[in-house]
């Protein structure tokens, strides 16, 4: 979903705003804070800015520092915006506190370091492509500003569209199942565990110190994330948080140098919420093609 702010003027956003106006390397860009640039990119028709008890909605997008876009939340399943609580935004920092001084909108460009969007590992999936401190731009705009009251009639509409989602997913789960003829066995549980290389080494247990590098895809084989086996991804088993639970669940069924493809649908992974990057949609099974690389076994007292 977007992101994207505009304000009345840029002078009156300076002053009411109690932005620190200073110029930056970047052409048109001032420095908002450490490793924070802002423009202005529009400013809205109303003087109406958030307030406590209600919600903003917004469109954003994120691209790279060539102006290539690589999410836009108009490309997501509906409604395409991302609805943002007063309370929850008054206790963010960085650029996206911002939110609470604009009106409703109002546009502005971001440009932020990826570790002030993205964390690295499967919680958080970022783009294999953004490395080290990479920079990237946000384009924020805020649609409309929420009472309770339009609010609770929103979301009634989002729940009833949440539904047909959720039964979409399924089908087409279940048609990727019978083209690439993966049989019941395959199914643990939850997610589906497809072996492609036999391993030979310890197998996995919980608590397990375990080496792995993978390829998370969607159903339509684009890639979302990826770690390479010459900088694999080192977590123990049974850790809360370390990695989606059902990829742990397909993990945990693993042994040293074994190869296999863990389909995890939707419900084991990032729910109807989708991830908080905006990466992985709501209602999205994932697909991970993993290489246990190290199986380090519990050391027993």
């Amino acid at each position: 979903m977007r992101k994207l702010f505009i304000f009345l003027s840029f002078t009156l956003l300076i002053c009411s705003c109690n932005f620190k106006k200073q110029q930056s390397n970047y052409r048109g860009y001032s420095t908002y804070s450490a490793g924070i640039y802002f423009k202005f990119a529009d400013l809205g028709p109303k003087v109406r800015r958030i307030s406590p008890g209600e919600t903003i909605e917004l469109y954003l997008n994120y691209s790279r520092m060539n102006d290539s876009v690589f999410w836009d939340s108009r490309n997501l399943w509906f409604p395409f915006t991302i609805l943002i609580s007063y309370d929850s935004l008054s206790k963010r920092t960085g650029y996206e506190g911002v939110l609470l001084k604009l009106n409703e909108g109002d546009s502005i460009n971001f440009i932020v370091r990826k570790d002030m969007l993205f964390k690295s590992g499967l919680r958080t999936p970022f783009p294999h492509y953004l490395v080290g401190d990479s920079l990237l731009k946000v384009n924020v705009r805020v649609a409309t500003i929420l009472d309770s009251t339009q609010l609770k009639a929103k979301l009634e509409k989002y729940h009833a569209f949440a539904k047909d989602k959720d039964m979409q997913e399924q089908l087409e789960l279940n048609r990727y199942i019978m083209l690439n003829k993966i049989p019941d066995s395959d199914q643990k549980g939850s997610i589906y565990l497809i072996p492609m290389v036999e391993g030979s080494g310890p197998e996995v247990s919980s608590g397990s110190n375990v080496s792995i590098s993978y390829r998370g895809y969607f159903m339509n084989y684009r890639t979302f994330d990826s770690i390479p086996v010459n900088d694999p991804m080192n977590f123990t088993i049974g850790d809360s948080g370390q990695v989606l639970s059902g990829l742990e669940t397909g993990i945990k069924k693993m042994r040293e140098g074994e190869v296999a493809k863990i389909i995890i649908p939707s419900h084991s992974a990032f729910g109807e919420k989708g991830s908080s990057t905006g990466i992985v949609p709501p209602y999205t099974t994932l697909i991970y093609e993993v290489t246990m690389l190290k199986v380090k076994p519990t050391l027993k007292k």
